[in-house]
């Protein structure tokens, strides 16, 4: 966690290296273990139907983001030789073709090495059951000025940091995260089931699933309240009290972070649930944790390894930006200390780094800043982090500091800026909340590019092209899509040729029928795959296309 606590949850791992620890009588010990290769799959990049949900593929297809080989998942058979040693394997990484593996002797771990399809193997984590008190990171109500009712909302205290980055016209607009996906990581939700200020989240359905990378389940609301504090600035919704960044977004709810220690496999846990996002196709993930020292000191992070390329949650952070996430990770709560830089994955390229300013917009002193190690600016932008407007377990508001809110104030903000603007890429969002921000002509790593001014973004995005050209989307329409049997399409203009290919570029194989308004209805043949295609239409003035998922 991005937290002022006896943990140092803020700091962060490496996943792959640590020294080799022995065994005692009844020792588990947690192994990340590489695969040599993913040959023999029964998945293919051609069908990814078969492994990923279709809300997924519409967010790469939407984007022209291609499939690659870390979308495969790792091999079920390696995974069952594995286990045929007496080791478990607990959690998977398809990304890096890896698993964490639960070992209990040395015997085991000999027979997992002799196994001709793993690469290596490397000790991550002693499996253990303990967990320490939780320690607040909250100060009491702070004066924050008078509660103010807008045409929408009556935010209450919370209004600060709302109105700070002017996203109250955004909620006037309408724009409130209706329809998007924001995927949460952190390290646990205590009572967000019960919560009353998650009333309408729960009661509308909009928590969409959970679950627990540490223990192996979908419990999350018997933890730690972190998680929960985090959720409640985006999707508290309490009219006089407080209203979240994006109150009517939908959530995923996962736990990566074991608050009873400090281990490297934290970050192996940040991965997979990074990876289950993307699975389940959501548009943002935004995560309040960070990595730079641990409990073994052999472990620790240096500034040389902030270069977005060593640390493994700072190389899957990038690999989601991608994939066409947008990903916002808490700065760190380091400034001013020994390490003062931000944490991992905060040092990742291509995401949205946020640090934190109080309700004046000063730079918070204890906000992790920039540069990386290899000399980029960090933070992007701040947001409100300094007496941020929070709700505890139990329905008590309180003020909170840290980056750790910071992050999901400005993760419900981007909802809200990204649904007003569907055509428009990640990178695009991310680049008109840079371009527009307080400080975009004068970047430090203090401040980054500054506070943001949403509406000033939503203005510069509505005059981008979108990621899709707009007369290849308006010129090609299909329905149904993603689709079944047939599918069926009207162009302006006449038709000289249709063709039909797979994502690796092969012809396939249709028939289809034309009416007299130049509607065409494309039959899929009965050994056509589910997967993405593309259309692709010669008219008399160029080359048309689209794609649509076949399900």
């Amino acid at each position: 966690m991005v937290l002022n606590n006896q943990k140092q949850v803020c700091s962060v791992c490496v996943l792959f290296f640590l020294l080799v620890i022995g065994f005692s009588s009844n020792a588990q010990t947690k192994y990340w273990v590489k695969f040599k290769d993913k040959n023999g799959s029964p998945y293919t990049i051609s069908n990814p139907s078969a492994f990923i949900t279709t809300k997924s593929i519409t967010r790469r297809a939407a984007h022209n983001i291609p499939f690659d080989m870390t979308d495969i998942p790792v091999n079920q058979t390696y995974i069952n030789q594995v286990n045929a040693t007496g080791a478990v394997v607990f959690q998977r990484s398809k990304w890096f073709n890896a698993a964490i593996v639960i070992v209990s002797t040395g015997s085991q771990l000999a027979a997992v090495n002799s196994l001709n399809c793993v690469l290596s193997t490397t000790p991550v984590n002693r499996y253990h059951s303990t967990r320490s008190d939780e320690i607040s990171s909250t100060q009491p109500n702070a004066q924050r000025g008078t509660s103010v009712a807008t045409t929408g909302y009556n935010y209450g205290l919370s209004l600060t940091q709302v109105n700070q980055m002017n996203l109250v016209c955004m909620h006037n607009l309408g724009y409130r995260g209706q329809a998007m996906t924001i995927a949460v990581i952190d390290d646990g939700f205590s009572q967000a089931n019960i919560n009353p200020v998650f009333d309408s989240l729960r009661n509308e359905g909009r928590i969409l699933g959970t679950r627990d990378i540490v223990a192996g389940n979908t419990m999350v609301y018997e933890d730690d309240s972190h998680g929960a504090m985090v959720l409640s600035c985006m999707a508290g919704n309490s009219p006089g009290n407080l209203i979240g960044t994006a109150p009517k977004a939908n959530y995923y709810l996962f736990r990566s972070e074991d608050v009873s220690s400090e281990k490297i496999i934290e970050e192996n846990n940040w991965v997979i649930a990074a990876e289950l996002a993307d699975s389940l196709g959501v548009d943002i993930i935004t995560t309040s944790l960070g990595y730079t020292t641990f409990d073994i000191a052999s472990q620790n992070h240096t500034y040389a390894d902030l270069n977005g390329k060593t640390s493994v949650a700072s190389i899957a952070s990038t690999m989601a930006a991608r994939k066409g996430i947008f990903l916002l990770n808490a700065a760190g709560n380091e400034g001013g200390g020994s390490w003062n830089y931000v944490g991992v994955p905060a040092d990742a390229d291509s995401i949205c780094t946020v640090g934190a300013v109080n309700g004046s917009g000063i730079h918070a002193s204890f906000s992790s800043v920039g540069p990386t190690s290899d000399g980029r600016i960090k933070p992007e932008v701040s947001t409100m982090g300094e007496g941020t407007y929070v709700c505890q377990p139990g329905g008590n508001f309180v003020s909170g500091n840290g980056t750790s809110f910071a992050c999901p104030v400005m993760a419900g903000a981007v909802a809200c800026l990204w649904q007003a603007n569907p055509g428009k890429s990640n990178m695009q969002v991310l680049a008109a909340i840079k371009s527009t921000a307080s400080k975009s002509t004068t970047p430090d790593n203090n401040y980054g590019w500054g506070i943001p001014d949403i509406c000033a973004a939503n203005t510069l995005l509505q005059s981008m092209p979108n990621s899709v050209k707009e007369n290849q989307k308006q010129a090609v329409k299909l329905f149904p899509n993603p689709a079944k049997y047939h599918i069926s399409f009207n162009v302006n203009e006449t038709a000289e040729t249709i063709a039909l290919y797979d994502v690796l570029g092969n012809a396939i194989d249709f028939s289809f029928t034309q009416k007299e308004d130049n509607t065409y209805t494309m039959i899929f043949n009965h050994s056509m795959a589910n997967g993405l295609y593309f259309i692709s239409i010669k008219t008399a003035n160029g080359i048309l296309q689209s794609k649509f998922i076949k399900e």
